[in-house]
């Protein structure tokens, strides 16, 4: 059995641990689930977010277990797609160094914008973005999640930036991230079509179990949306946090 974890209102908000997590992820894996980490957060690599689940957690995790909305958007990206102008922090720099495309800094020479969450962000920077689509580059989001769940409370996320570029540019992006094509295909390739899905928000985690046959998706109350927001949407597994939708899956896991 697989379970696909979102993170940012499922594992851990901001800098914390959501309680129980540690104990969950540890019960899962003595019972043979294989767990990855699924996100649309394209702050940082692989690497450093499986060191940052460690860190909160106690529970090692490796770089093999995540997938980013940053690997997502590179396999939209062909060679004729170079250079790349990118709005984001390291794990869409590393992932476009990673897809073997250069990166540059002149609008004027971008084949691609790639637009991730970036907590640096200056007018100078979409105006950037701006001009390289408006000059025909490619326009590719990470993703466009409005907001993201922290310890201090909601704070934007990068469709916030997505839509400052796209009403300047008049332009509409590409989306790689939950729940469009390119994250399907990329989590398909790694696990395959069988796997439980948890995670906090309808129109990423819920909307992407929905997409493919033989996923199914918890929801947990930790994150984006609320109880009464689940129940209008009519969503079939509701609970509270992760340590109860890590027995929800135990209780459907008979190991051969």
């Amino acid at each position: 059995m697989i379970v696909l974890c979102d993170l940012d209102g499922v594992i851990y908000r901001g800098g914390i641990a959501i309680p129980g997590v540690a104990g969950a992820l540890t019960e899962l894996a003595g019972a043979g689930v294989a767990v990855y980490f699924i996100t649309n957060n394209s702050t940082r690599t692989p690497e450093g977010t499986a060191e940052k689940i460690a860190r909160l957690t106690g529970v090692s995790v490796v770089g093999d277990q995540v997938l980013t909305s940053a690997m997502a958007a590179m396999t939209m990206l062909g060679d004729d797609d170079g250079p790349v102008l990118v709005v984001g922090e390291d794990g869409v720099e590393s992932a476009v160094t990673a897809a073997g495309l250069e990166m540059t800094e002149d609008p004027m020479e971008a084949g691609a914008v790639v637009v991730g969450l970036t907590r640096s962000l200056s007018y100078g920077l979409i105006s950037d973005a701006m001009l390289a689509v408006r000059n025909g580059a490619r326009f590719i989001a990470t993703n466009d999640d409005t907001t993201f769940p922290t310890e201090d409370g909601v704070a934007p996320g990068c469709g916030a930036i997505v839509a400052a570029i796209a009403a300047s540019a008049e332009a509409v992006p590409e989306v790689a991230g939950k729940p469009n094509r390119p994250m399907r295909d990329l989590i398909l390739s790694k696990v395959g079509a069988d796997a439980w899905i948890i995670g906090d928000r309808l129109d990423t985690d819920i909307a992407l179990a929905d997409a493919e046959p033989g996923w199914r998706a918890i929801l947990v109350l930790t994150g984006i949306t609320s109880r009464e927001e689940a129940e209008a949407a009519e969503v079939e597994m509701v609970v509270d946090d992760f340590a109860a939708a890590a027995d929800l899956v135990l209780g459907h896991f008979h190991p051969s």
